[in-house]
């Protein structure tokens, strides 16, 4: 995640220093006149994750996880574009306290609760949606479209009253979850902002929330949350011709 975002830092500096040198006024004139077709960038934030289950278990849950990885969009013109991001992103879940459905531990030990039980639960996360921007300089984006995730990693882990670690075995025998499928997918919405401050380079910030249509556990699990996504984006490629004046 540090070296993200010292990538986010750096980058722009790099980039720029191998564009051709021009003033603003020219960098005005051209963006009058011309656009480009793609977009690379990366990007980094965090996410709410909120899960819910049919058992209604894990409704109330509500942990901040992280994101991170790189965006492509292609620009239609220069109001309509797909935009990609493929990240990694983390959404497990803690529960400081939970009460066990029964009072025998795996190992035999009579107790009541474990505590600081660790979902580890991170995909490569692909939302891919319809990336409407509205304005010249500073636009808002209107986003819509699924996303898909490839699950890279499933552990869970908790502690006993006296600080004894459970296994991933041991742990989801004693609350009862299973192990969750490789894939998901769902639904991503949301809106945004970008702003260009240069003619090849902006700045963005989405808002989405990824709702899961997918049941991934044998606990009538899916997963939701909602992303807050920064990134910065470099145009590459040749300058189109504007197709609204």
């Amino acid at each position: 995640m540090k070296k993200a975002l010292l990538l986010l830092l750096f980058l722009p500096i790099m980039l720029i220093s191998q564009t051709d040198e021009t003033t603003d006024k020219d960098n005005s004139e051209k963006n009058k006149n011309f656009w480009y077709k793609w977009d690379i960038g990366i990007n980094g934030g965090i996410n709410i994750n909120n899960p819910i289950s049919e058992n209604n278990a894990f409704d109330d849950l509500n942990y901040m996880g992280n994101l991170y990885g790189l965006t492509l969009i292609y620009h239609f013109n220069r109001f309509i574009a797909f935009k990609a991001d493929l990240d990694i992103e983390n959404k497990g879940w803690i529960i400081e306290d939970y009460e066990l459905p029964h009072d025998i531990n795996p190992s035999g030990t009579s107790i009541l609760n474990l505590e600081n039980v660790t979902q580890v639960l991170d995909y490569f996360d692909i939302p891919a949606f319809l990336h409407i921007g509205f304005g010249k300089k500073l636009k808002l984006d209107l986003n819509i479209g699924p996303y898909f995730g490839f699950k890279i990693k499933d552990e869970i882990y908790a502690y006993e009253p006296d600080g004894t670690q459970l296994s991933s075995s041991q742990t989801r025998g004693a609350i009862g979850i299973g192990e969750f499928e490789n894939f998901d997918y769902g639904l991503v919405y949301g809106i945004g902002l970008d702003y260009q401050f240069h003619e090849r380079f902006s700045l963005g910030f989405d808002a989405l929330y990824e709702k899961g249509m997918k049941i991934i556990n044998t606990d009538g699990y899916k997963n939701s949350s909602l992303d807050f996504d920064f990134g910065i984006n470099c145009r590459i490629g040749k300058r189109e011709k504007k197709l609204f004046k």
